[in-house]
């Protein structure tokens, strides 16, 4: 999975990016899309980064498997939508 930028003064992933990056991951809560990988592209550049899953988990300090990870967002994103009554 990549996230796309266009930016004429690249500079490090930041916080944003590489939490977009995990919200993302995450919110495949059934794994449908299979990531394996995950990472930027730099379209102005040609520069691509990517990681592994586990290492960009692991290099975020997250000891809980994927799947358990996705579990967390999903039922606070349920649970919130019952209570504003769009469930």
């Amino acid at each position: 999975m990549l996230d796309c930028k266009a930016t004429r003064n690249p500079r490090r992933p930041g916080r944003e990016e590489i939490c977009r990056l995990a919200g993302y991951l995450l919110l495949d809560y059934d794994d449908l899309y299979r990531i394996n990988r995950v990472g930027l592209y730099l379209s102005r550049q040609g520069a691509l980064i990517t990681w592994d899953v586990q290492e960009f988990l692991h290099r975020l300090g997250a000891r809980t498997p994927l799947a358990q990870l996705r579990g967390t967002p999903r039922t606070h994103l349920h649970n919130a939508a019952r209570s504003h009554g769009t469930a």
